[in-house]
């Protein structure tokens, strides 16, 4: 959970995060647990919010899995 670490490195609770970022915290919630992938809009305010590169969320999300 990417969002999860993440936000926890920036001291934010999810409240927080969806506070700073103008997402909703169950969008928040299905992007971390992955009911949800979200769009690039979506992903650039929750990268901002954090202060973390769009590459560095997206990049478990968008891998192949086996």
């Amino acid at each position: 959970m990417v969002i999860g670490r993440a936000r926890v490195r920036a001291g934010l609770t999810i409240e927080q995060l969806s506070e700073r970022s103008g997402v909703s915290r169950q969008t928040i919630l299905n992007l971390g647990s992955g009911k949800y992938h979200g769009d690039l809009k979506t992903w650039l305010k929750l990268s901002r919010a954090l202060g973390v590169g769009l590459d560095e969320l997206l990049a478990p999300v968008w891998e192949p899995r086996e």
